[in-house]
């Protein structure tokens, strides 16, 4: 399943307004650590293994509500929900650090 790109402050809430599970990348397209960590977010999101979760990405720059609305202020930043709850927040540009996450995150609900 592709990433899907969060364009509004509308769409961002219906996408929490949906059940399952969803994972939101929070990027600055400039930043390095972004351009370093985006590509994994996408293999994530094409894998099988991963099916259970909506993947999906934000552009602060571009959706600076969005990111105001979901608490963030650097990038790159990958939230988690379940539902409308977020179960899981995580800081980093490790490729390895975001996989186990996303395995945790599946595990734990």
């Amino acid at each position: 399943m592709p990433v899907t790109t969060i364009k509004s402050e509308d769409q961002f809430k219906e996408v929490l307004s949906k059940p399952g599970f969803k994972g939101i990348e929070f990027v600055a397209p400039w930043e390095e650590a972004c351009k370093a960590i985006t590509p994994k977010w996408k293999q994530l999101a094409e894998n099988d293994r991963w099916k259970e979760i909506e993947f999906y990405r934000v552009d602060i720059c571009d959706q600076q509500e969005v990111a105001m609305t979901a608490g963030v202020k650097s990038a790159p930043v990958f939230q988690f929900y379940s539902g409308e709850a977020k179960v899981k927040e995580l800081h980093t540009s490790t490729a390895s650090e975001l996989e186990r996450t996303v395995g945790a995150v599946l595990a734990g609900h």
